[in-house]
């Protein structure tokens, strides 16, 4: 399957039009965007702007976040990341495209939307205790 083939699958069962812009387009999964982006010819990478974490928060998110990145126990086997660029977070995600189906891909798709909705509130809320679990996404 090539990354044109996927977004068409992905358009028709979503029963919407999504754009191939060049090897990147864009979706909205349970009211998240997901942006999906074709990397290195025969790799998937979805990722979300998460928006900023305010200065106040960032050392305990910033905790919370790295305890969540290992072993991805928090990140239902994304990463983490801060946008040197605007300073927003980013959650993001690499699959192999020949590994993906439609629905694979979306049963990905819907928990990385839901993974970046935690992510989203967590980022927005009062700083997470010290010791406290991160979302719980698998």
């Amino acid at each position: 399957m090539t990354f044109r083939e996927l977004v068409e699958g992905l358009g028709a069962r979503l029963g919407m039009e999504i754009e191939d812009a060049g090897g990147a387009s864009a979706l909205e999964i349970d009211g998240e965007t997901v942006v999906l982006q074709q990397a290195d010819g025969d790799l998937l990478l979805a990722r979300a702007d998460l928006g900023e974490v305010s200065p106040d928060r960032r050392d305990a998110f910033a905790a919370a976040a790295l305890e969540a990145n290992y072993l991805y126990r928090g990140t239902g086997g994304s990463t983490l990341a801060v946008n040197p660029a605007d300073g927003h977070l980013h959650l993001q995600k690499y699959n192999w495209i020949e590994r993906l189906d439609v629905e694979r891909a979306l049963e990905m798709l819907t928990r990385f939307a839901e993974t970046s909705a935690a992510w989203k509130r967590l980022a927005s809320e009062a700083p997470p205790s010290e010791g406290a679990e991160p979302p719980g996404i698998a």
